[in-house]
């Protein structure tokens, strides 16, 4: 005769087990807010070095503060230093100067980029040791490179007119950073130096992200190189393009530090850019309510930049 089941136990058995449900619900709540938790210290990162300042130098840019002049501190006075801005000749001065530096910039990035990028691209023997090399100048510290420059185009010392003349191109130095008629040149080729292995890498893995087959196909049809790049290669790039373009002219206009080391915005205001003059307003002039005027403007123009850029980087994506 088999055993009849212990009513207890079967009792027991239907009893909901409490510990259970309350271990699963514990850890749904916190697999929920696990992730907010991990991302806080990024956010109170963000909050505490960019809404932060940029909220007080929005306060300051209604105010004058000088910090020469106590009686100048925290006086609100309204728009009064955006339009002492746009009557102040340097400061229109410093918008030009920043759109022919950022302009010759780009430009001049954008061709040896592709230039480089292609070869970069191609199979040969010694690639790696290109590719290296060409990623060098980023790797160079901004006022390392300018400093090093600077030495470069030195006027009766510097090996860039020692080489000309030596080939005949020239028959006297050539005062790179002392003229206003070649500083601001001198001053873009060595951003484009410095900068244009940031752009190279970005198309380069644009670059491989195109099937063979296209090129495969294009060869059949008898399609010339040239054909085969701006009808196959530079439409497939171009939003790899415009993202690189982003971080360049971000780079090309807030870093100060190749035209601080190599002319100090000079000779006179030739090399002065926007930002470089506002840096010379809030720490060498000590006015914080017309640096934050400046600064307000500097980010408004940023923010419209990176917007059409965005967008037109959309639309290339989307067709």
């Amino acid at each position: 005769m088999k055993n009849a089941p212990n009513p207890d136990l079967v009792n027991m058995s239907k009893i909901p087990n409490v510990h259970t449900k309350r271990s699963k619900g514990g850890s749904g709540i916190r697999s929920k807010y696990l992730p907010y938790l991990l991302l806080l210290p990024v956010f109170t990162m963000i909050i505490v070095v960019v809404f932060i300042p940029l909220l007080t130098t929005i306060v300051y840019s209604f105010q004058s503060y000088r910090l020469t002049n106590r009686e100048e501190q925290a006086t609100f006075i309204g728009l009064d230093n955006y339009f002492t801005l746009f009557q102040d000749d340097r400061f229109i001065s410093s918008l030009v100067t920043s759109l022919i530096y950022i302009a010759g910039s780009v430009v001049g990035m954008l061709i040896l980029a592709l230039i480089t990028a292609q070869i970069a691209n191609h199979a040969f023997k010694g690639r790696s040791i290109f590719r290296s090399t060409i990623l060098l100048p980023w790797a160079v510290a901004p006022v390392v490179a300018a400093q090093a420059w600077k030495f470069m185009f030195e006027t009766d010392y510097g090996i860039i007119n020692h080489i000309l003349t030596s080939l005949g191109v020239i028959e006297r130095n050539i005062p790179w950073l002392v003229s206003s008629e070649y500083a601001m040149g001198s001053v873009i080729l060595t951003n484009v130096w410095k900068t244009t292995p940031l752009l190279t890498l970005i198309i380069v893995s644009g670059l491989q992200t195109i099937s063979k087959d296209l090129y495969e196909s294009a060869d059949m049809d008898g399609a010339s190189p040239f054909k085969k790049y701006f009808y196959i290669t530079l439409p497939l790039i171009k939003p790899f393009i415009l993202m690189g373009l982003i971080f360049t002219t971000l780079q090309t206009i807030n870093v100060i530090d190749i035209i601080y080391v190599m002319t100090g915005g000079g000779p006179g205001e030739a090399t002065e850019i926007f930002t470089l003059y506002n840096y010379k307003v809030f720490f060498q002039y000590l006015d914080f309510g017309l640096g934050g005027a400046m600064a307000v403007i500097g980010v408004t123009v940023i923010g419209i930049l990176i917007f059409i850029y965005g967008r037109n980087m959309n639309k290339q994506m989307n067709n």
